[in-house]
């Protein structure tokens, strides 16, 4: 089994350093696998449930302020020992068991034996203090030694001699294995036995933003938080970014000081349950003004799945009737459609490209107006563009006399969803094809045709380029702007069909109407990622993003200098 041990360092808020072991059980103290100096005793802990069980030698640690030997564990719970205290905390993917380690007192118990220094001989005094010098000199002076020379530092890496290499904690994190970074431990540790500054990480990083825009929020609520509180380097097996919630809890379980004239404000939240997490808010386009005139707003709503809710977009569609495979197949395979045929995904696993008359509908609904020219489709996406391509075709064929001959003679079929045009007309070319084309646009935009995807408002008016006027479309991209989800790992791991996977969040195959909001609930997720049911357990930065797109960049905020 695998162990996670995190040991808090104390240098700072949310500062830690993290270790694996491996193991039939995790045991801390004295002789264990985790050493505790003055921990006279030793505590083995195994996992159990969702908890642990643990037992003592030697020791009598407190439990919930009772005194006991052995017992079982749920996550939360502290364990106090002499100097420390071991808390159960949520172990990472990939580790059965983790728990963290405070030190409750600068002054540890001290173990005291039989063998006293000044009860030795004077030969183990003079051995001790020749040892110390030299683990001084191979580890400390020589090493040092580089600090302040390129060139020795340059000879000790190629020596068989000790390095600054041998203070390392851990290899580098795989992002930061780059050209200029791994060979040169100063282009981050640019002070000798000085903590990684902010500066050095945005030499870099010099479009990361920060969490919050901080012309709003007080910036001095954030000083002493440093890059390195959260993103700890040299500390495998443990990712770059510190995972622990209470990086984030410590300030959102009590949102009221950070809460802002005119917002929307934030819920209280300190786990994801469904009652230590407020519901999920999405991010619903709406157009300003007749037509959109002045643009779209975006409207931030607590999302329960109730009907009270309705998209916008100006668009009609009916993902019942697409989904029926008695009723719709692929044009290619003759398969029923599903969902892939018309949402793609993007590579970034989250988000999917748009869906465009071109790319997913074309091939089944075709844009062609005029029966005896079944070739000629209407261009989309601009209501006058069609207009003029219907009323420049009508003209055409009335004013050539060749083409009012051959139309006059042709009988062609007529086709379902499509209007039987006229073949021949009493009049002016002109005036033939004005009509003609009036009668197309009053099939288009109030029987079928472009009324059957598009809202269309009549106007009244009576010139055919102003009479119908087609609503914009704008179609939600994002409906949870401050959070990310991986479609791809879902689909990947629920073991079912495509139908049915995207079917367990989006009850598309029973909606009739675009306007339905067919987005997942907090219910939902919680029923694999509940933390009080177990399952699958994700941390806050799984789904929420730290560096927001909105915040104060880092490199201003922070007066670093560019």
């Amino acid at each position: 089994m695998y162990f996670l041990v995190r040991r808090v360092i104390g240098r700072g808020a949310g500062e830690s350093l993290e270790q694996d072991y491996q193991g039939d059980r995790l045991t801390i103290g004295y002789g264990a696998l985790v050493q505790l100096p003055g921990l006279q005793g030793q505590i083995a802990l195994t996992p159990h449930q969702q908890g642990a069980a643990f037992e003592t030698t030697r020791l009598q640690p407190l439990l919930a302020g009772k005194a006991t030997r052995k017992g079982k564990l749920a996550l939360g719970d502290v364990l106090e020992l002499p100097g420390y205290e071991i808390e159960l905390i949520l172990a990472p993917s990939g580790f059965d068991l983790a728990v963290e380690v405070r030190l409750t007192s600068d002054k540890p118990a001290v173990i005291r034996t039989g063998l006293e220094l000044d009860d030795s001989a004077f030969n183990i005094r003079r051995m001790s203090w020749l040892l110390a010098v030299t683990v001084l000199a191979l580890f400390l002076v020589i090493p040092a030694a580089s600090l302040f020379d390129s060139r020795v530092a340059s000879t000790l890496r190629q020596a068989p001699l000790p390095d600054d290499g041998l203070w390392s904690s851990g290899p580098l994190a795989s992002a930061h294995r780059t050209a200029g970074v791994t060979e040169d431990c100063g282009a981050c540790h640019q002070e000798p036995f000085v903590m990684v500054r902010d500066d050095a990480c945005l030499d870099c990083h010099r479009n990361t933003r920060e969490h919050v825009d901080l012309e709003i929020h007080d910036s001095q609520a954030f000083v002493g938080e440093r890059c390195a509180s959260c993103h700890r380097e040299h500390n495998e097996p443990a990712h770059i970014v510190d995972r622990n919630k209470s990086l984030c809890t410590d300030c959102h379980a009590d949102p009221e000081p950070w809460a802002v004239a005119g917002g929307n404000g934030m819920g209280a939240v300190s786990a994801f349950t469904g009652d230590q997490h407020p519901a999920f808010r999405l991010a619903l386009l709406r157009p300003q003004g007749p037509g959109a005139a002045h643009g779209w707003r975006t409207e931030r709503v607590s999302w329960h799945g109730d009907n009270a809710l309705s998209e916008q977009s100006n668009l009609k569609f009916n993902h019942q009737v697409h989904l029926d495979a008695d009723k719709v197949q692929d044009q290619a395979s003759g398969q029923p459609l599903a969902c892939s045929a018309c949402h793609v995904l993007k590579e970034d696993g989250e988000h999917f490209e748009p869906v465009t008359m071109d790319n997913h509908c074309r091939s089944c609904h075709s844009l062609n107006f005029d029966v005896f020219e079944p070739d000629l489709e209407l261009p989309h996406g601009d209501t006058r563009a069609a207009i003029v391509a219907m009323e420049a075709h009508f003209i055409r064929e009335f004013t050539d006399p060749v083409l009012r001959k051959d139309r006059a003679a042709q009988k062609p079929r007529r086709v379902p969803g499509k209007r039987y045009a006229s073949a021949a007309c009493e009049g002016s070319g002109l005036e033939c094809g004005r009509a003609e084309a009036m009668k197309e646009a009053a099939y288009q935009f109030v029987e079928t045709g472009c009324i059957t995807c598009h809202e269309v408002t009549e106007t009244g008016l009576s010139d055919i380029a102003d009479r119908w006027f087609v609503q914009p479309v704008r179609v939600t991209g994002d409906w949870y702007p401050y959070s990310q989800f991986n479609h791809t790992a879902h689909l990947s791991l629920a073991g079912g069909s495509e139908a049915e996977v995207c079917a367990g969040c989006h009850e598309a195959a029973t909606s009739v109407v675009s306007t339905d909001t067919l987005i997942p609930v907090q219910q939902d997720c919680l029923a694999c990622h509940d933390e009080q049911k177990g399952g699958s357990l994700v941390d806050c930065v799984a789904c929420h993003q730290f560096h927001q797109p909105t915040g104060s960049v880092s490199i201003l905020a922070r007066e670093v200098s560019p």
